[in-house]
């Protein structure tokens, strides 16, 4: 499932109402946020992985490029879903099904449609990049709002998109359980509604159908919010120097590949997290500077060292408060 961040279509009122800037921002698609969602063969849990948007992977090659190391969110510029697709196979060895592109208006839209979310700030924010205003602790925001709570960077985490990564697990959610506490569940023409005006609004690949959306809608509807899991990528490195791109995120593939091995295998993810745990030491992957990273520049005369900065593997529940 990607979120696209292109703005191709949208009015210059529609541009201003949602706070995602001008025409000239529209040019080229990148995914502003890429996840991995799994249903258990037993229908009774899903898996949600959250791939940082600055993964530093292989893009296989197309007709007109060779293959070559970028961050991952340029796949879907430079080959559409397809490439998009392909990149995130290669780099997880993971068979994706299916792909889904959720637009800026689309967001709003699934939103607006189950009648807005509870959301949760630790403090007051004025943000006019996203448009987020909002008071500390828990609002109830509409799709307009809920735009702006899952894209704000520099306000709420200085910068860091694995910041917005939590967020936005937390958002997703408190979406389930303001579903799941809706009568929404309950009647099955209401339910049907939703998914099928959730279709209309985004993009998909050719064999999933609306009607096949609606079956996975409803293997999906009743589970309870602690079999839904959120999973954070396991790091290496949350600001790796690649050389000619600057600051990415490198995975740990020690750990990431249990991770992996696991959804391949349609094993609880919580095995993989013990598993890491288990271990004496942790592994990490980040190669040497002299190998493969730029290097480090030079301050008033001094070589600056960059030191790693790791992330751990992490998994939470939809169940849990939105003020935790």
């Amino acid at each position: 499932m990607v979120g696209s961040d292109t703005r191709r279509g949208l009015s210059r009122d529609t541009r201003h109402t949602l706070h995602v800037g001008s025409q000239a921002a529209a040019d080229g698609q990148r995914s502003d946020t890429m996840i991995l969602v799994q249903l258990a063969a037993d229908k009774k849990s899903l898996t949600l992985l959250s791939i940082p948007r600055d993964s530093y992977v292989t893009i296989p090659a197309t007709a007109d490029r060779p293959e070559h190391k970028a961050k991952i969110n340029s796949a879907l510029d430079l080959g559409g879903p397809a490439l998009a697709v392909a990149t995130v196979e290669r780099a997880t060895g993971i068979r994706i099904d299916h792909f889904v592109q959720v637009d800026f208006s689309a967001f709003s839209s699934i939103v607006d449609t189950v009648g807005g979310v509870d959301v949760c700030l630790p403090k007051p924010v004025d943000d006019p990049l996203s448009g987020l205003n909002l008071p500390a602790g828990v609002s109830h925001v509409d799709g307009v709002r809920a735009l702006a709570f899952v894209r704000a960077r520099y306000t709420l985490t200085g910068g860091s998109d694995l910041g917005r990564i939590h967020r936005q697990q937390e958002f997703l959610g408190s979406l389930a359980q303001r579903v799941a506490a809706s009568d929404v569940l309950a009647d099955p023409g209401r339910f049907s509604g939703v998914v099928r005006a959730a279709a209309a609004s985004i993009q998909t690949d050719s064999a999933l159908s609306t009607e096949e959306m609606l079956k996975l809608a409803l293997a999906a509807k009743n589970l309870p919010r602690d079999r839904m899991r959120f999973v954070s990528m396991p790091l290496a490195d949350a600001d790796y120097q690649a050389p000619g791109i600057g600051s990415t995120v490198l995975w740990d593939s020690a750990v990431a590949s249990r991770l992996f091995e696991a959804l391949r295998r349609d094993h609880p993810v919580q095995e993989a997290v013990a598993a890491v745990a288990a271990e004496p030491t942790a592994n990490s992957d980040t190669p040497p500077p002299s190998a493969e990273a730029t290097p480090p520049p030079k301050k008033h005369g001094r070589t600056r060292t960059h030191v790693a900065q790791p992330t751990p593997l992490a998994v939470h529940a939809a169940d849990q408060s939105i003020c935790d």
